[in-house]
């Protein structure tokens, strides 16, 4: 089992995290993830870095060309940004949901995912098939949050 990074973890193409100010305040913002290397059933994809005390208030997600391969979206365990083999991810946002299909979290998701503390926690993303590299494959999730 390996962790890979998206771009908001690594290279050139990472990007500030848009931090809401004040609680209550919400940001948005859409991942785009281009699959340049494998993702196996046993990896994990840190996608986006979660603020600390941040809520995640919605999240939907659309895949291109990934095939028929179903999708979890949790949070991770360990630092963010570390790529250590034994990081897990869990599905409180979306559990094991067809790749081929745009779906939100449902509200009763939402509202049991736990409240990231004081330290920032990775979103990550579990395939139950590889996914192949390709320049035409890819995950898109946006995600909704606030500082609770």
């Amino acid at each position: 089992m390996s962790t890979k990074q998206s771009t908001y973890f690594k290279g050139n193409g990472r990007r500030e995290v848009p931090t809401p100010k004040q609680a209550g305040t919400t940001a948005e913002v859409i991942v785009s993830h281009t699959f340049t290397e494998n993702l196996e059933t046993t990896d994990v994809l840190e996608l986006f870095g979660l603020i600390p005390y941040g809520k995640v208030i919605g999240l939907d997600f659309m895949g291109e060309n990934l095939g028929a391969v179903n999708l979890s979206i949790g949070l991770m365990s360990g630092t963010p940004g570390s790529i250590d083999p034994a990081r897990t991810s869990g599905a409180e946002y979306i559990a094991a949901a067809v790749s081929t299909t745009p779906l939100a979290s449902t509200l009763a998701q939402i509202v049991a995912a736990p409240r990231n503390g004081d330290t920032p926690r990775s979103i990550g993303v579990k395939t139950s098939a590889q996914i192949v590299a390709g320049p035409t494959k890819k995950l898109h999730v946006r995600i909704r949050y606030a500082i609770d």
